[in-house]
């Protein structure tokens, strides 16, 4: 089951996490390959996991078993410490989303509550979660395709009326997706799909 704040219970966060279990994350991706490498293993990434201290117990874990190799046990540490901080959801701002909806593979429903990450230390827009995956996507941050309800570091005000950093217009948006989109078309021709 995810962790709602109980500030943020007011609101439909999170939907299907709520309904069929799961936890959301933001996390360090480079960090994550960096630890894989030196440890010689995947699999850090926070993905399927039902709360965060089910995946800081997991992390823990390898700690424990890579314990002879200081390099490895230092970068875990890190990594369980970083993820901590990134996902303080008491510093997320929450938004909703006013922009038509979107069927499609990473898309958005109108009218539906989003988290945006952020924290204190580094309020800057990375992307918005939708509960269907364990992360976040970057999403066209124009106001008028996004509602404020509450954003404590001042992060999502930033990005939409200030075009802070990380700030995505419509139009940028389409141009990566049509990029993503000739990419995946090529990798199927290349496999003779």
């Amino acid at each position: 089951m995810p962790y709602i704040p109980e500030a943020h219970k007011k609101y439909d966060l999170l939907p299907l996490c709520q309904k069929d279990g799961g936890e959301v994350f933001e996390y360090p991706g480079e960090l994550i390959y960096k630890a894989e490498k030196e440890i010689g293993e995947h699999g850090l990434m926070p993905y399927n996991f039902e709360s965060y201290g089910e995946y800081y117990a997991f992390i823990d874990s390898l700690i424990e078993k890579h314990s002879n190799n200081p390099n490895a046990v230092a970068l875990l540490a890190q990594v369980k410490q970083t993820v901590l901080e990134m996902n303080q959801k008491e510093e997320w701002s929450i938004l909703r989303y006013l922009g038509p909806s979107d069927d499609g593979p990473c898309g958005l429903t109108h009218g539906k509550i989003y988290y945006w990450p952020s924290r204190k230390t580094k309020p800057v827009y990375s992307g918005v979660v939708d509960d269907e995956e364990f992360t976040s996507y970057l999403y066209p941050t124009d106001a008028e395709l996004w509602e404020i309800l509450e954003d404590p570091t001042g992060m999502a005000y930033q990005t939409i009326y200030k075009n802070g950093e990380g700030a995505i217009t419509q139009a940028e948006h389409a141009k990566m997706m049509a990029q993503v989109g000739e990419m995946l078309k090529n990798t199927e021709d290349t496999n003779g799909n």
